[in-house]
């Protein structure tokens, strides 16, 4: 039994390998021609993606901007004179009228040296009066008296001297007497003289008088002004109707001639300063207005008007910076506040747009893929702002048109000459992806395009 067991399993061991043999010698050439088939579909494998629509619709071409609202008008207002503060009448935050008093400095010394001026004035134009019309006939009368008198006490004076000399010369009196009588001889011609010039002068004051008096009356009236007006700087006023932002001084404080007192903004005139990219300097001539948010007050507002570029730039962003005069501000508004802006424009017709999908970044730059002849196509191009989706191109090679089929999914995975089929199924002609949005679209003739 076991004897016929171990010639049956040998006869099967043996029949199987003969089949093994028959089968390698059938399956060996079809092995071959399997790889070879697989190199070929490997060399002519296609690529699933799904395609869509180039569209072109209007634009409304805007840019978004922050900034803050600043016075039309800051100025920081200095001490013209020196003196003691005696009285502040304003504080920070307060509002003031052009002309409001702000600040009191001490004016008894200027006020003082006001009087004084105004005394030494009067005297002056009672000389130059004087001297204009001469003297008045009492006064003429008084120098005449007093030549008169200098006249008897010269002709005495002249007799005691005669006297003398023949005293003398008898030998009753002695010399020195004589010198004595001499000597009042000659005061008494002294004094004559002296009377006769002033009345004479007395007469007519002379020419030179006049100019004289003229000039020093006019050093006087200089000297009065600038004492008046220094006085009047003891009262500091507002040079316009604003808000103050900075007191700088407290009563009792001593100032100098600069010193600064207050710091003050305009409250009528305000402005808006923002930042806008470089890119859109050229574009400010176009602009059709800015709608304003400020978040603080949940203000919303428009403006139209012109603007004035401040000509520094940032040196970090590039950006520019712009200001705009506020026409007729709302009264909620004030310096320092935050603004948004939204600049508008105007609008851009038949602006070509791609799915943001379709954008590859290549070592070429920015390219999009179509559909040619059932294989993938490199299209550059330039792109700009993205929007709901959709990315403003240029298309500076002309080779998109509506009617081109652009590669969506799958174009970061094909490259130029790739065999492509499209996976998009009936319902998805409708989609996002094929065309963005209806409504969106211009139907217009293929290849055209604005940049």
């Amino acid at each position: 039994m076991v004897a016929i067991i171990a010639k049956f399993l040998s006869m099967v061991r043996t029949s199987l390998f003969s089949i093994y043999i028959i089968l390698a010698i059938i399956f060996v050439p079809s092995g071959c021609s399997k790889k070879e088939e697989v190199a070929k579909n490997k060399r002519e494998f296609t690529l699933p993606v799904q395609v869509g629509n180039v569209i072109f619709k209007d634009v409304t071409d805007q840019v978004r901007v922050v900034g803050n609202v600043r016075a039309e008008q800051r100025v920081t207002i200095h001490a013209e004179v020196e003196g003691q503060i005696k009285q502040v009448h304003s504080k920070e935050g307060d509002e003031v009228e052009s002309g409001d008093l702000l600040v009191r400095i001490d004016a008894r010394e200027y006020e003082l040296e006001v009087e004084e001026l105004e005394a030494e004035m009067a005297v002056a134009k009672e000389e130059f009066k004087k001297a204009i019309e001469g003297l008045r006939p009492e006064e003429k009368e008084k120098l005449l008296a007093r030549v008169r008198v200098n006249e008897s006490a010269l002709d005495l004076a002249m007799k005691e001297q005669d006297r003398f000399q023949k005293l003398v010369k008898d030998g009753v009196t002695a010399p020195s007497i004589l010198d004595e009588a001499d000597d009042r001889v000659r005061q008494s011609e002294e004094k004559l003289r002296e009377s006769r010039a002033a009345f004479e002068a007395a007469k007519k004051s002379r020419q030179e008088d006049i100019e004289q008096l003229k000039a020093e009356g006019k050093g006087i009236i200089k000297r009065l002004e600038m004492a008046q007006l220094n006085f009047s700087k003891t009262l500091i006023q507002a040079p316009f109707s604003g808000v103050i932002t900075h007191k700088k001084i407290e009563e009792g404080a001593f100032v100098k001639v600069g010193s600064p007192v207050l710091e003050m903004v305009s409250s009528s005139r305000l402005k808006a300063v923002l930042e806008i990219p470089q890119s859109y300097r050229s574009k400010l001539k176009k602009l059709k207005g800015i709608d304003f948010w400020v978040k603080e007050l949940d203000l919303k507002f428009k403006q139209r008007g012109k603007l004035r570029v401040i000509p520094d730039a940032d040196i970090y962003s590039g950006n520019i910076r712009i200001q705009m005069e506020l026409h007729r501000p709302n009264p909620a508004l004030f310096p320092g506040l935050t603004l948004e802006g939204m600049m508008k424009f105007g609008i851009r017709k038949n602006v070509m747009h791609v799915p943001s999908v379709a954008m590859v970044i290549s070592e070429k730059g920015t390219v999009v893929y179509i559909v040619k002849e059932s294989k993938a196509h490199l299209v550059p191009v330039i792109a700009y702002k993205e929007r709901e989706g959709l990315i403003e191109v240029d298309d500076f090679t002309h080779q998109l048109s509506t009617n081109s089929e652009l590669i969506l999914r799958g174009s970061g995975a094909v490259f130029p000459g790739a065999k492509v089929f499209s996976t998009n199924l009936e319902s998805e002609a409708e989609t996002s992806f094929k065309i963005g949005s209806k409504q969106n679209q211009k139907e217009i003739q293929p290849g055209h395009r604005k940049v």
